[in-house]
C-alpha cells in the first residue's frame, strides 16, 4: 500500500528509528556526507525531515514545499538556518534527553585520558616500541577542580560524574535561570578559568559563544590545566589553543568537535602532541544513537500522523 507521507533522512540513522518511520512513510535516506544538490532535490517532496547531519540553509528551506517538522537527531542546531526555518513556520524539535549520559561519560573519559596520558602511552608502545613511564606521570581527577561551562543536561550529568571521583565542581552558565537549583559553587567564566584544573565546555554554539575560549581566556588558565570540548568546535579558537600548547601555557586539551567536519587534517591542531583529538564520537554509543533515532522518529509521527505539535519545539 502506498504510504501517505514522505520523510527525508539526513545522515546515518539507526534502523530502530527508521523502522518507526517506515510504518507510515516512504523514506529518502541521504547518508553522510549528504550533498547539497541531493538535499535540494529530495526535500521538495518531503513532509518531514529527520536531521542528523547536513547543512540545511536558506536555499534548502526555500525549495521545500510542505515540510511540517524538522526533527533533530541530537541537540545541536548550528547546521540549521534557524532564521529561514522560523520564517517558513517549520517547527524544529530536538532529542534533548537521549545523548546526555553518553556525552558526559565521553567528557570524563577524555579528561582521564588527557590527565593520565593514556593515548601517548599507547602510541609509545605500539608505534615506537618503547617502554618508558616517568614522563607519563599523570594526575588523579579526585584531586582537581573541574570547571563546567554550561549547566544544561550534559553539564549537569558531567558535574555529577566528576563529583563521584571526588573532584571539586565549579559552574558557569550565561543564563542565571540554569543555576537556580545548582548545588555546586558558581563563578563568572573568567574566574572559573583561573581556578579550574580541568575546564569542560557544555554550551551551544551561537554568535555570542563563538571563540568563547580565545587567546585572552586561554591566558587565564593554569599552565597545567586541561580543556575538554565535547560541545561544538567553534567554541574554541584552535589557533590560539595550538599556540598555548606549544608555549607550555596550558597543560593540554581534548577536542571531540571541530569548526569544520571532517576537518583539514593538515591543521596544526592535529600535529600538537598536547592536544588529544577524536572524530565527534561523544554521542556515538549504541544506547544514545538508538534513543535519538527513535525519539526523532516519534516526533515526526506525532506531527504527521497524530496531528499534534512537537513535544519540544525550540521556537516555543
Amino acid at each position: 500500500m502506498k504510504k501517505k507521507y514522505h520523510v527525508l533522512v539526513l545522515g546515518n540513522v539507526r534502523e530502530e528509528g527508521l523502522n518507526v518511520l517506515r510504518e507510515f512513510a516512504e523514506l529518502t535516506i541521504l547518508p553522510e556526507p549528504a550533498q547539497k544538490a541531493d538535499i535540494l532535490t529530495a526535500i521538495q517532496k518531503a513532509d518531514a525531515v529527520l536531521h542528523k547531519i547536513a547543512k540545511t540553509d536558506a536555499d534548502v528551506i526555500a525549495v521545500q514545499k510542505k515540510v511540517k517538522i524538522i526533527a533533530r537527531h541530537g541537540v545541536g542546531l548550528d547546521d540549521l538556518d534557524l532564521d529561514a526555518i522560523k520564517a517558513a513556520e517549520i517547527p524544529v524539535s530536538v532529542t534533548s534527553t537521549a545523548n546526555s549520559n553518553a556525552v558526559a561519560e565521553a567528557t570524563v573519559g577524555l579528561a582521564l585520558t588527557a590527565a593520565r596520558h593514556f593515548a601517548q602511552g599507547d602510541a609509545m608502545i605500539k608505534r615506537d616500541g618503547r617502554w618508558e613511564r616517568e614522563h607519563l606521570m599523570g594526575r588523579e581527577i579526585g584531586n582537581t577542580t573541574v570547571g563546567i561551562v554550561g549547566f544544561g543536561r550534559i553539564g549537569r550529568r558531567s558535574a555529577k560524574l566528576f563529583n563521584a571521583f571526588g573532584a571539586k565542581i565549579i559552574v558557569y552558565d550565561a543564563l542565571p535561570a540554569s543555576l537556580v537549583d545548582c548545588s555546586y559553587q558558581t563563578a563568572e567564566l573568567d574566574e572559573l578559568l583561573q581556578i579550574s584544573d580541568i575546564v569542560c565546555l557544555h554550551c551551544p554554539l551561537m554568535p555570542g559563544t563563538r571563540h568563547l575560549i580565545d587567546k585572552a581566556r586561554l591566558a587565564l588558565m593554569k599552565p597545567d590545566a586541561l580543556l575538554i570540548n565535547t560541545s561544538r568546535g567553534g567554541l574554541v579558537d584552535t589557533d590560539a589553543l595550538v599556540d598555548a600548547a606549544k608555549g607550555g601555557k596550558i597543560g593540554g586539551a581534548a577536542l571531540d568537535v571541530f569548526d569544520t567536519e571532517p576537518p583539514d587534517f593538515e591543521d596544526p591542531v592535529f600535529k600538537q602532541p598536547r592536544i588529544l583529538t577524536t572524530p565527534h564520537v561523544a554521542a556515538m554509543t549504541v544506547e544514545a544513537q538508538v534513543q535519538m533515532a527513535i525519539l526523532a522518529a516519534k516526533e515526526i509521527r506525532r506531527v504527521l500522523v497524530e496531528g499534534l505539535p512537537p513535544t519540544n519545539n525550540i521556537f516555543t
